[in-house]
Formats: C-alpha cells, structure tokens, sequence
C-alpha cells in the first residue's frame, strides 16, 4: 500500500521502534518475558499478537507473506501455522492459526469500544532503533516499547501522529519499516487491550521523524469479524 507521501510497513527489513530525541534507547527497552503474546515472524521482520488460543492477529500484507509450513515461536514452544484468513473486504488485517493451543501465554483482549481517539497507546516492536531526528540509527533486535496518543480514527483506521517535544506523551514514538502487523496497546483498568494493528506510515520526510503519521487497522470496527473466525464462522 504505498501512495504518494506514503510508505506500506512491510516485509522487507527488521522491526523497529523509533523514539522521541530528547529520552535515551535505554528508556524504551523492556523485557521479552513481559510481553510473550507480542510474537514475531520471518525472524523478525513482521509481528502479530496472541488474541485467543491458537489464533494470532496481524496485518493481511503481512499474513500474505507467510509461507506454507510456517513456524512461529509463541512463548515457549514453536507452533506450525495451519491457516491464514485474509480479511474478506480488503482491510490490512489478517488471522494466523496454529496448530495447538497455546497454554503458557494469556492472550491480550481485544478493544471493542470506539473510544480510542485521544487515549496513549503503547506500541510495541523489535530490530532498528532511532529518534525523531535523525531517524533510524541501528538495529540490534532488542524489544522495544514507546508511547503515542490515537489523533484521530474512522472506520478503517486509527492514526497516530509522531509530534517532537514539548506536545508529546512521555516515551513518544512510532513503528516503522518492518514493524507491519504489530499491536498498538490501550490500557483498560488492569488490563491491555489490542486497539490497532500497524499497517503503513505517511510522511513526506524521512521514515520515523517527526510529523509522520503512522496508520493502525483499526481493531473495534472488525471485532465481530475478528471473534467470528476464531469460533470457526467466519462473518463478512
């Protein structure tokens, strides 16, 4: 999906997470055991989400690029994909099925109310690292956790923009190239819920700086599609 001023987040490069100038990496980086359900495909390059037993959430561009016979790790054992359903309507997002259910993992919930605009998301991703500045700086596939708020959302999409500081949340960011299918994170009490599923970038400016506005398949307007195929009755 790439137009002009626009990059599609696809497979292609690492995973990365790109952060306000003014924090150092070392504020953004978080443990890999805190966040098991945050999975990883082509070994790196390309991510999704465990939102019920054996069925991960992530972009349809992304879903399109699993080979047959697939492998992903998912908390402590390797599961063998066994479906991938495209959304039927041309939305970027996407299911995986693995072959058993995932027993050592919670799965993260889904966000179904449309109350996202204004909330501080977490965004989540491995590999490149950077600033709003310069952009992206190096890659160590480390996982990393930056801030940003939902600007403003419709139907498909939430958005989310990369402002500089002072008008910024504490750790702002984004995802970048590579970063396709990851999860954008809402807080809901206790509880993280899967709001947003990253999908592509619009900048005019290099990748990951300031200005950019990064797009999120927007998760409560396809949770009845969502829930309905991981019962096995896949609804349009």
């Amino acid at each position: 999906m790439v137009t002009s001023g626009a990059l599609a987040l696809g497979v292609g490069s690492f995973d990365r997470v790109i952060l306000r100038h003014d924090r150092p990496d070392a504020a953004c980086l978080v443990d890999e055991r805190a966040w098991p359900a945050v999975v990883t495909f082509f070994g790196g390059d390309g991510a999704g989400t465990l939102i019920a037993d054996r069925w991960l959430l992530t972009a349809a561009h992304t879903a399109r690029n699993i080979p047959g016979e697939h492998r992903v790790t998912v908390g402590s054992h390797e599961r063998r994909i066994v479906a991938v359903v495209v959304h039927p309507d041309g939305v970027d997002l996407a299911l995986v099925e693995v072959d058993g259910p995932v027993e050592d993992v919670a799965p993260l919930a889904l966000h179904e109310r449309a109350d996202e605009v204004g909330a501080e998301a977490l965004l989540l991703g491995r590999g490149d690292f950077g600033n709003g500045v310069d952009g992206v700086l190096g890659t160590d596939h480390r996982l990393r956790c930056v801030t940003n708020r939902v600007e403003n959302a419709d139907d498909l999409w939430l958005r989310l923009r990369f402002d500089p500081p002072p008008g910024c949340t504490a750790l702002e960011g984004v995802g970048g190239e590579g970063d396709s299918g990851g999860p954008a994170l809402l807080r809901a009490g206790d509880v993280l819920t899967v709001a947003g599923v990253s999908s592509w970038q619009d900048h005019e400016g290099p990748l990951g700086t300031y200005g950019c506005v990064e797009h999120y398949s927007r998760v409560s307007a396809r949770a009845g599609w969502i829930r309905a195929t991981c019962a096995g009755t896949t609804p349009r």
